[in-house]
């Protein structure tokens, strides 16, 4: 299991304000006992302002798939890295001694496993008393750290041509190493292997 904290800090730290979070403001759910489609709408705020509203609509064979297609079909034409990750575990814990009367509202831990196009696997996880909030958000959460991940290779990876460009190999030095890290993250797309190849 790879262990995210490090990446994370050198991710937030390469972005600075360009850093995508995105937080479900709401969502609703449509589905047919029976029949095979499960159908969600999203709204999910960007950096925590009601300004940037992005409105997800998404199907699959239950909730979390239709909400990771919904992502995907939403966000991947700009980061085409979500479209190579699988999820690999999907857990439900609940936590019955928070229970406040029957045990139907007591907490639950959401865990999701995610394996990138290396085979690298990533834990994310949420808890609270709604099951559907805690594994959406957990998803998202999954999205939002891919599409960092790509664009901090991306935003390092340029600013180390024009690194090179200027002649600066004291930078070149400290950018190779900031690669070397998000390498470890990055699910890899066609944009990431062509400048994988080019590195």
């Amino acid at each position: 299991m790879h262990q995210r904290t490090a990446s994370e800090e050198l991710i937030q730290t390469v972005l600075g304000a360009d850093y995508v979070h995105l937080s479900t403001a709401e969502y609703t759910i449509q589905e047919t006992l029976g029949q095979s489609d499960c159908n969600v709408k999203l709204k999910l705020l960007r950096n925590a302002s009601r300004e940037h509203v992005d409105e997800i609509t998404g199907t699959g064979v239950g909730f979390v798939d239709a909400v990771y297609n919904g992502l995907i079909n939403h966000y991947a034409p700009e980061y085409p890295s979500l479209r190579t990750i699988t999820f690999t575990g999907f857990e439900v814990t609940g936590n019955m001694g928070t229970s406040r009367s029957r045990g139907a509202d007591a907490e639950c831990l959401v865990s999701l496993i995610v394996n990138n196009s290396e085979g690298k696997e990533f834990r994310f996880e949420d808890r609270g008393r709604s099951l559907v909030a805690a594994a959406l958000r957990v998803v998202v959460e999954s999205a939002e750290y891919f599409v960092n991940s790509e664009k901090a290779y991306v935003t390092v990876y340029n600013a180390m041509s024009d690194a090179k460009k200027r002649q600066r190999p004291d930078l070149m030095e400290s950018y190779m190493s900031q690669l070397a890290e998000l390498v470890k993250t990055t699910s890899y797309s066609e944009v990431i292997e062509r400048i994988q190849n080019e590195v």
